[in-house]
């Protein structure tokens, strides 16, 4: 073990330190049973022995261990706390207290990060640069500036050393994560090793300010049209890895309720501004904050809103985002059949029963006919259907559990300033909007024209990737026996549904043409409506019969 403990873990002063702070802590079984106990020190064993233990759950030991071990292992109990298909929800729980505050580094340091990332002296980029940090974190601070331009700006420097540092803890965690993989089969189904992995892809992202410029930018460009929510202008050209600066938002803090009201902003207009922004970026736009706490929403005084610290993101593809329009609109309609088949669409492991999960998807959405936002919150409904999906063994996308996350947040916010926000009202009215564009004939004709090309594409590729496919078969000397009856059988269905498709979209596109043609003004006209608007549409309308009888005859012909 020693030797190749020493050819694993390449900062072993580190690793003794994460095994002593696990051993104080209590985890004193699991050490055991890895064979690392040896590696704990003498006198921490026989002090420990000695001191009357605090009796403290595993959630809370857990929290209080990540506290300990640092900034790196603080963020990772922060990615786990927004991840409840990873740990039980009562973890979730603990975790979500974790604080990422840390004493800021020196000026100096932040001086010459900036200097080293952008090339040139401050005093030539700056008319001034405040000296103590407006904000502090494990991995950033930020500082009060103004350019030579005379814009007001907010610097954000990253904390030297810090990439650094967090290589060496992943590592270290990634060497633990092995071990409890290979030695605790009930932790070997969460996968340790794979949720380390991913935080480690998180910490990437968090760490590359480029990116986080890039999400802002493109905020931006989302709400460009909306008077009621601010996103700060992004100085790319001043922008790099380790430095960020944006224009500053004067304003306020959500959680700061007293200075909202002596700045004389309507608080209920700001909820409302607050929730409204949410709802586009998850439903309109598929790209979301991830983290809108208190701390990260500005209030300004026109009762606008305003981002910041665009570091963690959701993503949602078309499908996604029309899964969860689906999901949210039989949340607020409470049609619990309309959920289960939301969530089967999303993927599912194995066999699920769809009864059972009916029933308690009932159970969660029907309270919220009848019960006010301080009784039962539509937050946690979409928290508790998530959970029961993933018992049910349906693969939530982590995008997915992101937005219930999302929703979480910003409902608490309301709920702790406005207990009576209506958010389901809110709610009920945008999603039927959307819902009812998804249906318009535009859309349906872009989802007919993408699911052409698609059909289009695998026809395309079917006769090489089935030549590849035989050739292979037969270097493994594999027999195949068809009846020539199957493959003209194949064959015909394959010929039947590609005409089918083109009749489809010649439907299509006749219907698209009548609804302009029947705009035109000159005659002659038939019924009111011009001739050649009435015979595209009756073009339209008998083909759309005689595919419509194909269909039929095949079946039950």
């Amino acid at each position: 073990m020693p030797f190749r403990l020493i050819k694993e873990v390449r900062d072993l002063k580190r690793f003794s330190e994460i095994l002593g702070v696990l051993f104080e802590e209590g985890f004193d079984t699991i050490i055991h049973d890895i064979r690392l106990l040896g590696r704990v020190p003498v006198a921490k064993r026989v002090t420990s022995k000695l001191r009357k233990r605090e009796e403290r759950s595993h959630e809370e030991k857990l929290r209080r261990t990540l506290e300990r071990l640092g900034p790196t292992f603080v963020k990772f109990g922060q990615m786990l706390s927004v991840r409840p298909d990873l740990l039980p929800k009562s973890y979730i729980r603990e975790l979500e207290k974790l604080q990422d505050q840390v004493p800021p580094f020196p000026y100096e340091q932040a001086r010459k990060t900036v200097e080293k990332e952008l090339g040139r002296p401050l005093e030539s980029i700056f008319s001034s640069f405040e000296k103590k940090p407006i904000a502090s974190a494990s991995i950033s601070q930020v500082h009060r500036a103004v350019l030579r331009s005379g814009e007001k700006v907010a610097v954000k420097v990253q904390r030297p050393g810090i990439i650094k540092t967090m290589a060496s803890d992943i590592d270290l965690m990634m060497y633990f994560a092995r071990l409890l993989q290979k030695n605790f089969p009930k932790i070997r189904q969460y996968e340790p090793v794979r949720i380390v992995e991913e935080f480690e892809s998180w910490t990437q992202k968090e760490l590359d300010f480029k990116l986080e410029a890039k999400n802002a930018v493109r905020f931006g460009h989302n709400f460009a049209d909306d008077p009621t929510v601010k996103i700060p202008k992004v100085f790319l050209e001043l922008s790099t890895v380790k430095v960020l600066v944006t224009e500053f938002i004067d304003g306020v803090q959500l959680y700061d309720l007293e200075g909202i009201r002596k700045m004389g902003a309507d608080f209920g207009k700001v909820l409302e501004n607050g929730f409204n922004a949410v709802l586009r970026q998850v439903f309109e736009f598929g790209f979301f904050h991830a983290d809108p706490h208190p701390g990260n929403i500005i209030v300004l005084k026109n009762g606008a809103v305003a981002f910041v610290d665009f570091g963690i993101i959701g993503h949602f593809d078309e499908r996604l985002k029309n899964q969860a329009i689906d999901a949210m609109s039989g949340i607020v309609s409470q049609d619990a059949d309309f959920v289960v088949d939301t969530l089967l669409e999303m993927g599912m492991d194995g066999d699920v029963d769809k009864g059972a999960l009916r029933d308690e998807i009932k159970q969660i959405i029907d309270p919220l006919k009848y019960l006010s936002l301080h009784e039962e919150k539509l937050s946690s409904a979409v928290e508790d259907i998530i959970n029961v999906a993933m018992e049910h063994h349906i693969r939530i996308p982590a995008s997915f559990v992101l937005f219930g996350k999302t929703m979480v947040t910003l409902e608490g916010i309301a709920l702790k300033y406005d207990p009576d926000f209506p958010i389901i009202e809110k709610a009920r009215p945008y999603i039927e909007r959307l819902v009812m564009k998804r249906y318009a004939p535009k859309e349906q004709l872009k989802g007919m024209m993408t699911e052409a090309r698609r059909y289009k594409k695998f026809f395309q590729q079917l006769p090489d990737k089935a030549t590849r496919a035989m050739e292979t078969l037969e270097r493994g000397k594999v027999d195949i026996h068809l009846e020539d009856t199957d493959i003209s059988r194949l064959s015909r269905e394959i010929e039947i549904s590609s005409s089918r498709i083109a009749y489809g979209l010649v439907i299509a596109g006749l219907l698209v043409a009548s609804s302009y043609l029947i705009q035109v003004e000159k005659g002659p006209f038939v019924y009111g409506i011009p001739l050649i608007a009435f015979a595209t549409f009756f073009s339209a309308a008998v083909l759309g019969f005689l595919l419509l009888i194909s269909i039929l005859n095949d079946r039950y012909g």
